[in-house]
């Protein structure tokens, strides 16, 4: 049996180059930039220099230099409509709306190509959904979804106490969605939020693995320059095969503090009350004292480091305990995340991401596994590569300043894995998915 710990070899070296390569593009960015203010400096007043230096900057995440260097721009010569949209964009990304609405006021009734019109309206409608006191946004999505050992994903997911099943290959159809409502209250920063989720997986073939999910969070959140945090009540259902399997209810707290232009640093803390129904377990509960209802506690932190406009690299560590009324049903241990991302002018994307989490579980499970077998240590681990792409990239412009630029399309390889040292559902599969996602709202 290969053992996870092993098996996450290939995806350390796989990070090292990942990391390499984001070195090398901040370094070779950054030096660009250098060399570029070394040049304005040398001749201020030269509109095309300083146009090419603030695509440089921006580029960089160095948003204020490209807005200073766009300001001069338009001072030699305020019929540059091209630039002033492109103002207007920046000075939308720094959060100065008032700035940016009237950058695109000394817009209208000027002559601009179809695409630049689109797109100053586009931004238009975003300035006037971000000064709405009440606003709405969500995403819908259609996924197709193979996996190379489905019946062991299932029983993994959800840390079945029956034995592991045979290795057996499928595929699903994922539906998921997500609405967000949001209204400011008179207290600058402050507002009230509401979401509620949804996730359908519904499998073909011979698998029987049909998942439900949903759930609803409801809080208080504050936004400010550097920092914002939220606090809420969270509540979730989940239905497994078609039956309820889970129920959880609970609070979350959130936090994120930018370091810097390019660093932010965030903490995360949830506790929750499970509730479960298993009918193998709770015709025995009373017999061995109990079952998997209970509590669960996760904490993170996490920081995000945004080495260009369109590339960030991000790395988290958790702690996750889950106390059970039945003992060897409770667990806890860390865990380990790391992301990269990056993409193109046109809005192509590249995607890596992985993690390993190490659970002890907190007693020997003489009931389900065995007498001699000793209590469990699992150590579970998975990764993912996701390209993808907005429709509008597929067209020659490469933006269309309309829906296509709200719905992409994505193709991602996945891998997942958990080795236990008393054997029970040991997992390690690839799969693959396809989707097709909708963003729209306040916060698109």
């Amino acid at each position: 049996m290969k053992r996870p710990v092993q098996g996450s070899h290939p995806l350390f070296r796989a990070g090292l180059l990942i990391s390499a390569i984001a070195g090398l593009t901040a370094i070779t960015v950054g030096s660009a930039v250098a060399q570029d203010f070394e040049a304005v400096f040398a001749a201020p007043d030269n509109p095309d220099l300083n146009l090419e230096f603030a695509r440089r900057a921006a580029d960089a995440g160095d948003l204020n230099s490209a807005a200073g260097a766009l300001e001069r721009v338009l001072i030699a010569d305020p019929n540059r409509h091209g630039t002033r949209l492109f103002y207007a964009v920046i000075l939308y990304r720094l959060d100065d709306l008032q700035g940016a609405r009237d950058q695109l006021a000394l817009l209208e009734g000027v002559t601009l190509t179809p695409l630049q019109r689109a797109e100053a309206d586009r931004y238009r409608a975003r300035i006037e959904r971000s000064r709405s006191a009440t606003r709405i946004s969500g995403s819908l999505s259609a996924a197709l979804t193979y996996e190379e050992d489905a019946a062991g994903a299932l029983t993994t997911q959800f840390d079945s106490p029956l034995p592991a099943p045979a290795s057996e290959e499928g595929g699903a159809a994922v539906f998921a969605a997500r609405l967000t409502a949001t209204h400011d209250l008179e207290a600058a920063g402050y507002s009230i939020f509401g979401t509620i989720g949804g996730y359908d997986r519904s499998t073909f073939d011979d698998i029987d693995g049909d998942v439900r999910r949903g759930d609803l969070e409801a809080g208080l959140s504050y936004v400010g320059r550097k920092n914002s945090w939220n606090i809420s009540a969270v509540a979730r259902a989940l239905d497994l095969l078609g039956d309820p399997y889970m129920r959880e209810v609970g609070v979350r707290a959130q936090a994120r503090w930018r370091t810097s232009p390019q660093t932010t640093v965030s903490v995360s803390a949830e506790a929750t009350s499970q509730t479960f129904d298993e009918p193998a377990v709770d015709a025995v509960a009373l017999v061995i004292g109990g079952d998997r209802d209970g509590r669960r506690y996760d904490f993170n932190v996490g920081v995000t480091h945004r080495l260009g406009t369109r590339t960030s690299v991000g790395a988290s560590a958790g702690w996750q305990d889950k106390q059970a009324d039945y003992e060897p049903f409770g667990y806890s241990g860390p865990s380990l995340q790391a992301r990269f991302d990056t993409s193109s002018r046109r809005g192509q994307y590249l995607a890596v991401s992985g993690g390993l989490q190490w659970l002890d579980y907190d007693a020997p499970d003489p009931v389900f596994i065995g007498f001699a077998a000793p209590a469990r240590e699992d150590v579970r681990s998975w990764a993912r590569l996701a390209v993808g792409a907005p429709v509008s990239a597929f067209t020659a412009t490469g933006a269309t300043g309309d829906w296509r630029q709200d719905v992409g399309l994505e193709g991602a390889l996945t891998y997942g894995a958990r080795d236990s040292l008393a054997p029970l559902a040991d997992y390690d599969s690839w799969g693959a998915e396809l989707r097709l996602t909708w963003r729209f709202g306040a916060a698109n």
